[in-house]
């Protein structure tokens, strides 16, 4: 069994104006004694490429100002966006100072490096290339709790391309584990062009895998597969 014990941040579900992140500690107090063999986490098949059904006509079309990209996303669904909060040091140019290369920063991508879909029990973020490697602010999960990660991978087709989204299946030590906050999923795939798309499950209390799996998981698939990249 491996453990873990991370952080678990999404950028902000706010307004279209708004920006930040919001950060959610996960703890999973253990039921039962650690075992003295560690296992590895046991890779699952590859699914068959995913073939969503197409959006309703009351889907919205989100369009990204800045890297040109789009996606669609139900009525129902929360969009969030985050901008730059931060920047390596090293990054800083000579006879700047840290103010004023920040300034120069948030003009240049104002919230447009993290746009964040929050549906159901689950979300979509998508970080921007500029924003590769969390550059200049987080873009999605960072960790969970303590407990057993299985690999998992699924393909998935966007504009017509095919991609393999990785991530795991992620179940606490608790007994019984059937809410998201003990038993969820965290999968990620990236573009050729460093764009960064992520999905999962939220880790709410009322709600279990089994319907996150039912209810959810399928429509942000269907989001995920309506992503056209920028010029």
């Amino acid at each position: 069994m491996n453990r873990f014990l991370m952080l678990f941040t999404i950028a902000c579900v706010v307004p279209l104006a708004a920006c930040g992140t919001l950060e959610v500690g996960i703890e999973r107090p253990p039921t039962s004694p650690p075992s003295s063999t560690t296992i590895p986490p046991a890779p699952s098949p590859t699914a068959e490429p995913t073939v969503p059904t197409t959006p309703g006509d009351d889907w919205a079309l989100y369009a990204n100002p800045v890297f040109g990209y789009q996606f669609y996303y139900p009525p129902e669904a929360t969009i969030g966006e985050a901008g730059v909060i931060s920047f390596p040091t090293e990054e800083l140019p000579v006879g700047k100072t840290a103010d004023e290369y920040m300034a120069e920063l948030q003009a240049k991508y104002g919230n447009a490096l993290c746009v964040s879909v929050q549906y159901g029990a689950g979300y979509v973020t998508i970080s921007a290339p500029a924003n590769r490697e969390f550059r200049y602010t987080l873009c999605g999960r960072t960790g969970v709790g303590v407990g057993t990660m299985v690999d998992k991978n699924e393909t998935l087709t966007i504009a017509g391309s095919t991609y393999t989204a990785t991530g795991y299946e992620f179940m606490g030590a608790d007994t019984p584990c059937e809410t998201l906050a003990c038993h969820n999923e965290t999968m990620r795939l990236e573009l050729p062009d460093g764009t960064r798309i992520e999905f999962g499950a939220a880790p709410l209390e009322e709600v279990t895998y089994a319907d996150y799996q039912t209810t959810t998981r399928p429509v942000l698939l269907q989001i995920v597969s309506t992503f056209t990249p920028g010029p």
